[in-house]
């Protein structure tokens, strides 16, 4: 709770524009100016900057919030900051690092602070935490199981976004996309949500959720959290889901279906083999819904031979073909996946012509444990 407040209160601080140089940090806490928009708010000593922005629902560019995706990079220009992790190691480049860019979700704030981000627009949603019950429990192909729960109290998220699902009485937490459809921005928020969980060997939430049909299960949700499908909204897109992937894919296809009508869609989804395709167990109801508004494509990279799939094989990459799509410079594009598949498809459709700043990445790290 405490935590909450405090960015409520700092909240209230931040400001725009010329008012900027007048601002004085409060006692404890350091300035932060945004160079490229003049926006100003606050962060307490030794806080992390991209956590302290989230709590005062500044629309900071992120997803992971672990310092795997990078979305969060950010130039310094000057003040101190405390790396939490190497970021040699991180997914900055040297160029990056030579121009001085940092991770906002691994730099510690020691002083004041003058950077250049890309901060948006959109109206974000406050993190809360949120209990509820295992309504619905189902084994899909792929070892792989779809997890409803039915919520104590109505969840606001948006397209693509995910939270931490957690067992009640447990400290082992795990991030998930939802699958589903957002609720109205106008209302509440969803009473239920639905979540697509890989069994991982060794995998605490995972191996847990596999073992036994969970139904009735206490379960707890922090978020919502990331901002993969906030950009691009009225674009002809390609979607690139690998495995459970397809969660975050499947609810901003749902989103972009309801809301802009003249979109369409090129969707790729890739598993190992034949078994595991369980796509269409998912999004059946959204593909009948959109008719001809989504081309969707499922591609499997290690069937045997003999065993009578006849579509695609090889990569979700191998299915990124010059003649997929009319013309790759005017697509917005969405990849989901392993961190792998995503730097690969990535590189692919930027050989191909999406432009990078139209190519919005969720890349999954498993914990396996």
């Amino acid at each position: 709770m405490c935590v909450m407040s405090q960015g409520t209160e700092a909240a209230e601080n931040a400001v725009d524009g010329a008012e900027a140089e007048s601002v004085a940090a409060r006692p404890g806490f350091h300035r932060v100016v945004n160079e490229r928009d003049g926006k100003v708010f606050e962060v307490k000593h030794k806080e992390l900057l991209l956590m302290s922005a989230i709590q005062q629902e500044i629309d900071y560019p992120h997803n992971c919030r672990v310092g795997t995706c990078g979305t969060c990079k950010t130039k310094l220009l000057s003040g101190k900051i405390r790396p939490l992790v190497d970021f040699a190691l991180s997914p900055l480049t040297n160029e990056e690092l030579a121009q001085g860019y940092v991770l906002a979700c691994q730099s510690m704030v020691n002083s004041d602070l003058r950077i250049d981000v890309s901060i948006g627009n959109h109206v974000t949603i406050p993190y809360r935490r949120v209990s509820g019950r295992v309504s619905s429990w189902r084994r899909l192909p792929g070892q792989v199981i779809d997890v409803r729960v039915r919520l104590d109290e109505p969840l606001p998220f948006m397209a693509g976004q995910y939270c931490q699902l957690a067992e009640s009485g447990s400290f082992t937490r795990r991030n998930y996309s939802f699958y589903d459809l957002p609720p109205d921005p106008d209302g509440e928020g969803a009473e239920e949500v639905g979540f697509l969980v890989k069994y991982i060997p060794g995998g605490k939430l995972s191996g847990w959720l596999n073992e036994m049909n969970r139904t009735g299960t206490k379960m707890w949700l922090h978020g919502p959290q990331g901002r993969t499908g906030l950009e691009d909204e009225d674009s002809d897109a390609i979607c690139i889901a690998g495995g459970t992937g397809l969660a975050p894919i499947a609810s901003i296809l749902a989103d972009r279906i309801r809301r802009h009508p003249g979109t369409k869609f090129t969707v790729i989804f890739g598993v190992k083999g034949a078994d595991d395709l369980f796509a269409r167990e998912v999004i059946s109801d959204l593909l009948e819904q959109a008719g001809d508004r989504i081309r969707f494509i499922e591609i499997v990279s290690d069937e045997p031979d003999g065993t009578g799939w006849e579509g695609p094989r090889g990569l979700v990459t191998d299915a990124l073909t010059p003649d997929l799509v009319d013309d790759y410079s005017t697509k917005a594009a969405y990849v989901c996946g392993n961190l792998p598949m995503v730097e690969a498809c990535e590189k692919k459709l930027v050989e191909l012509g999406v432009d990078p700043e139209h190519i919005h990445a969720d890349k999954f790290i498993p914990t396996g444990a």
